[in-house]
């Protein structure tokens, strides 16, 4: 039965890069302006305020000046004229886009027609107008008027104005530094006076925290707070003044130290609870902003109240205060400078001795963080005779094997096994230790869930800690796939059986179990039972579950189960894209497995491999779409299909060394010419060729590399090993030639695998395999011409890299991170006729863009700058009646950087054309990333320009206008 188009679309397109790309279909800005326009002026208030909520959504796709500073001035003739419904209508607007009101042009006008309504005699009026002034504070901060209308209605009698008052106070103290310093003096009499409700007292306080402009108003707005301490030492305004000077140390960077003794102080002396909750919440935020500020004493007083209070609430929050701070470099400035306190460790080891799942996954979660950073700080795992690592190890599974045991604590169980990964990453050597006990417990939890399931009970959740478990082992092998020992696939074999034989339904934790089969098998053929296995589990499931089942199975080289499964699915689409698409990867994955056939010799299952995958490279052409261009799968598998040809070529270049013998007179040629290479020259010939092709595709793939921003990091040394093999290639190729010219080898260490460390990855140790032989060849071997071993490594050089399992990277299938850059270009050429400009005088062309980002920003890199290149180059040049030759180039090459605001930018570039005729403008776009590397993303536009000379073209007219001589004598 098919699956519906809706589900299995929903679920395919989370798969895929540009499927999986928020961005909508390109339309007309203007069109949509002019219906929200209509609707603004419309007499029916429904209909207005339907407009008004779409205003957002417009910015975010078009966020243009010109169209932002045209839709925020029509919003405030509607906010004079309309209702107080309407007014705080566009209020909500102006909050939702205040990324965009440094776009409005018009400032003084757009200011102008919103303060009118301040001087209605309705307080709700005004308290809306206050409101939306204090939203777009940033664009109109230094406005005196507006100061004293805020100082004004301070003072008023009605409440909600005077809320109003103070959200636009917060708002300008935060952006006006004169403002911030003239209301200070306000807001501290207005504290103090006896005649202040305690409720506006209250409301005043977080004023304060804004003033953080320079250190003498930061020191006085903390002085006000100090006060307020001693005068004040009520519950509600001891915890309201507490927060407000952590805000204001934050923001102002200044007296941090001092906070957190004073946040310290209260912790330990002051006995109510609430106090001490605001305090250990404040003491986190400060370790997340500041935490190198912190000191060893001061980490000491948290471990001390940790020991020593006895509700369980507070203890949670103190080590969360110690969490935060573990995760960051503090940890590390305290090792380097102090010994391993005792005191650290007493609070690791209370994980023993509280039953509560929170504490303790937080307890442990800290004992992992500073046994790995004490590991990197002194460079051993042992401290007074104790072995750090194994007693965390032991901490760890402790408390995995405890919260198993209880379906309710599916949130702390995955923070220790977020611990077990983190060990398994920093200390290899531990992983076996717990995967071996994540499999037993699997293997008992998952019985025991299927026993509950029998007697109808809610197993949910459960079934949840199942898969967590099962997700725990995917991600370690992952991070290294011979991490994974094979003892544990009996267990897993089991639990996977064990599900299939008691007719529960599909579930991750079934795909999570085979992509720990995936893993373990490491690209070897995987049992035909255990295949058969797999292959029920994914013929059991829904679409989505089995697609990624197969995806898995393609990420990590297993392309037989892959190809089964994208042929059932196939057959379950009604969508002709989807359809294409699951053909395309079938053909591939029936390419992949030609590879790994023993039938035939290795140049036929290169060429039966190559013939799928130009079948599948043409069926993700079919299925691309105008918003899904498949733009990296097409250039991946195009790259992937040119280097098997290229190891193809280089097979048969070294089958003519033996078929193909030297002629006799080669040797005389030899002997002539003193160069023993002369002998071989047919086939040096043909490896140079074969060389310089794999220096293309080299480069290809580094453009490849370089257009891939939103790559994972996975996926980039995915793309990089494919280039480290041709540069391996092409330097064995180059070594062998050289030394037949010159008698001597081209060193191998000259080659930069890029690879690291050899780890559980078989292509990183073939890679580093085949290099050392290369080494090792280059040594032994005579230099004085080319002979049969150099050709035999060669040849079996290229066979193991052709033939080695091929694991598509993640990014093929799915990004999870999303960045596209829009560019809009002015001036705009007209479908039919280019820009025209005089050939002595400049063409200033404007560059807008923005840059729209998907669900995770900056996951994997973040953007630092945008660089745009323009160049033009002359197409059809324009036949002239002077003679003389032009000397000015006719070509621009300019290159611009900004910094986007706001994810906006623009630039602007002067170019001139001296030669008539028809110019090619491109305009490219490229990122800049927060570590300096440079990634050509795109997009890339064009337009016409056309030269022309006004002097040239008069006299061509008078020339028109002239009569012939013909005409003359008819006349």
């Amino acid at each position: 039965m098919a699956a519906p188009l809706s589900a299995f679309r929903n679920s395919t397109l989370k798969s895929n890069k540009q499927e999986s790309t928020p961005f909508e279909q390109e339309q007309d800005a203007n069109s949509a302006l002019s219906e929200l326009d209509r609707g603004l002026r419309s007499m029916n208030v429904g209909v207005q305020c339907e407009a008004v909520v779409k205003f957002p959504r417009l910015f975010e796709k078009y966020p243009f000046p010109i169209l932002i500073n045209s839709a925020f001035l029509r919003l405030s003739d509607v906010f004079r004229a309309g209702n107080n419904f309407i007014r705080w209508c566009i209020l909500r607007v102006t909050q939702e886009s205040e990324k965009h009101l440094d776009k409005i042009l018009n400032v003084d006008e757009f200011m102008r027609r919103i303060f009118t309504v301040y001087h209605s005699n309705d307080p709700i009026a005004r308290a809306i107008t206050l409101r939306t002034l204090g939203n777009i504070s940033l664009i109109i901060a230094e406005r005196k008027n507006i100061h004293h209308s805020i100082t004004v209605s301070l003072d008023s009698n009605d409440a909600v104005e005077v809320k109003a008052a103070i959200f636009a106070a917060q708002k300008f103290s935060e952006q006006s530094r004169v403002f911030a310093a003239n209301i200070c003096d306000k807001i501290s009499d207005t504290i103090h006076s006896v005649a202040t409700p305690v409720k506006l007292k209250l409301s005043l306080i977080p004023v304060l925290q804004y003033m953080h402009h320079d250190v003498t108003m930061a020191t006085k707005a903390r002085n006000v707070c100090s006060a307020l301490l001693s005068s004040y030492p009520a519950e509600m305004f001891m915890v309201q003044t507490l927060r407000t000077m952590s805000h204001l140390a934050v923001l102002s960077l200044i007296e941090i130290p001092t906070q957190v003794d004073l946040l310290l102080h209260h912790l330990h002396v002051d006995s109510r609870r609430n106090v001490k909750v605001v305090c250990l919440q404040e003491l986190k935020r400060l370790a997340d902003k500041t935490s190198h500020l912190w000191t060893y004493l001061q980490i000491q007083a948290v471990c001390e109240f940790i020991q020593n209070t006895s509700y369980i609430g507070l203890k949670t929050g103190a080590v969360n205060v110690l969490v935060s701070l573990s995760n960051a470099v503090t940890f590390k400035i305290v090792f380097a400078k102090h010994d391993f306190h005792r005191s650290l460790l007493d609070v690791c080891n209370l994980c023993y001795v509280h039953d509560n799942p929170v504490l303790m996954s937080k307890l442990t979660e800290f004992y992992t963080n500073i046994v790995i950073a004490y590991s990197k700080t002194k460079g051993t795992e042992y401290w007074c005779g104790q072995n750090l690592v194994d007693n965390v190890v032991t901490a760890v599974q402790t408390q995995i094997m405890v919260l198993i045991t209880d379906p309710q604590n599916t949130k702390p169980l995955k923070v220790c096994l977020r611990c077990a990964i983190e060990l398994s990453k920093h200390q290899p050597k531990v992983a076996d230790t717990f995967v071996t006990c994540i499999a037993s417990l699997l293997s008992e939890t998952e019985e025991k869930s299927i026993a509950l399931l029998v007697l109808l009970l809610n197993t949910f959740t459960l079934f949840a800690s199942c898969a967590a478990l099962c997700e725990s082992l995917a991600a370690i092998g992952s991070l290294n796939q011979s991490l994974l020992p094979k003892s544990v696939v009996p267990q897993l074999l089991g639990v996977l059986q064990n599900s299939l034989n008691a007719g529960l339904e599909p579930h991750q934790m079934q795909v999570y179990l085979c992509t720990v089969l995936f893993q373990v098998a490491g690209g070897s053929p995987i049992p035909a039972e255990v295949e058969g296995l797999i292959l029920a589990c994914a013929e059991r499931a829904d679409p989505w579950l089995a697609y990624k089942t197969a995806r898995q199975a393609l990420r990590y080289g297993q392309c037989g189960i892959a190809e089964k499964i994208f042929q059932a699915l196939a057959k379950k689409v009604s969508s002709e894209h989807f359809y294409f698409w699951l053909i395309g990867l079938q053909e591939i994955t029936l390419g992949e497995k030609c590879l790994h056939s023993n039938t035939t010799t290795v140049i036929a299952k290169l060429q039966q491999a190559l013939a799928y995958y130009h079948k599948g490279l043409t069926s993700l052409k079919a299925a691309v779409v105008p918003s899904f261009p498949l733009q990296f799968q097409s250039e991946y598998i195009q790259l992937r299909a040119s280097l098997l040809e290229v190891h193809t070529q280089l097979l048969r270049t070294c089958n003519t060394f033996k078929t193909c013998p030297p002629p006799a007179i080669a040797a005389a040629q030899a002997v002539a010419k003193g160069q023993e290479l002369t002998k071989c020259e047919h086939i040096v010939t043909q490896l140079g060729k074969t060389a310089r092709d794999y220096e293309k595709i080299s480069e290809r793939l580094a453009a490849l590399y370089q257009q891939s921003f939103d790559a994972d990091p996975a996926s980039l040394q995915n793309i990089q090993q494919l280039q480290t093999s041709c540069e391996l290639m092409k330097l064995a190729i180059s070594s062998i030639v050289q030394t037949g010219h010159d008698g001597q080898a081209l060193l191998a260490d000259k080659m930069v695998l890029g690879v690291g460390e050899v780890t559980g990855d078989k292509f990183k140790q073939l890679l580093n395999t085949v290099h050392t032989e290369l080494a090792t060849l280059l040594r032994t071997e005579g230099t004085e011409v080319i002979s049969h071993k150099h050709v035999e490594f060669l040849s079996e050089a290229a066979s193991r890299l052709a033939l080695a399992p091929n694991c598509f990277p993640r990014y093929f299938f799915q990004s999870l991170q999303q960045t596209a850059l829009k560019l809009a270009i002015s001036p705009q050429q007209t479908t039919t006729e280019p820009v025209l400009v005089q050939n002595d005088t400049y063409l200033t062309l404007k560059v807008e863009g923005i840059v729209q980002h998907g669900s995770k920003p900056g996951l994997f890199r973040k953007i630092h700058s945008i660089n745009v290149i323009v160049t033009s180059n002359i197409v059809t040049r324009a036949q002239t009646n002077n003679d003389q030759k032009v000397t000015e180039s006719s070509v621009n090459n300019v290159e611009q950087s900004v910094e986007p605001h706001n994810d906006y930018f623009s630039l602007s570039f002067i170019l001139r054309f001296p030669l008539v005729g028809i110019h090619s403008v491109s305009i490219e776009a490229a990122i800049t990333d927060t570590e300096g590397a440079t990634w050509r993303t795109g997009p890339r536009v064009s337009l016409q320009v056309k030269s022309y000379d006004d002097a040239l073209q008069r006299q061509q007219q008078k020339h028109a206008q002239r009569p012939s001589y013909s005409q003359l004598l008819t006349s």
